[in-house]
């Protein structure tokens, strides 16, 4: 059965809404298991108050994981306790809100939102607040939506101290 447009706008909410969770809940592995295998994951730098960046492969990016395997390599990072500034990861809190579709076809759709994402470290006593727009491209494969592209557009990018993929 073929998912009418209101259908399909609530299966993309409840997969943007399922990614937020994963991560805040440090569900990892069902993070990672949301995104295609050749999913890109990227948040780009500004150049100037109006410009991004546009070529991760030539210009400097916030993040840049050019598939899935590359994510993996950053949730290894935080799991693995090696990093002595992820040694007590902070509490998150992602909202996401403004969710809209757009482009529909038979195997895929676009479809962005607004974030914004408290961070608590407790050794510091402190929260930061990173907010923005979320981008995305979704693969349909009959009912279910996966993630091919997510382009993280962070507003205010002046980084109080780490960014990484659970401050987004």
């Amino acid at each position: 059965m073929a998912l009418d447009a209101a259908q399909l706008k609530e299966a993309a909410t409840e997969l943007l809404l399922e990614e937020a969770d994963t991560i805040d809940q440090r569900r990892w592995d069902d993070w990672l298991a949301l995104f295609e295998e050749d999913a890109t994951y990227y948040a780009p730098a500004w150049e100037g108050d109006d410009d991004l960046t546009s070529d991760p492969h030539q210009e400097i990016s916030l993040i840049f994981c050019g598939n899935r395997e590359r994510m993996w390599d950053r949730v290894w990072r935080i799991k693995s306790n090696l990093s002595s500034s992820l040694a007590r990861m902070p509490r998150t809190c992602h909202l996401v809100t403004n969710i809209r579709v757009s482009d529909v076809s038979n195997s895929a759709l676009k479809a962005t939102a607004n974030f914004r994402t408290e961070t608590f470290k407790h050794e510091e006593k402190d929260s930061t607040a990173f907010f923005g727009r979320y981008l995305y491209d979704l693969k349909r494969t009959g009912d279910q939506l996966t993630i091919q592209n997510k382009k993280i557009i962070v507003y205010n990018d002046i980084i109080p101290r780490q960014m990484d993929i659970f401050n987004i």
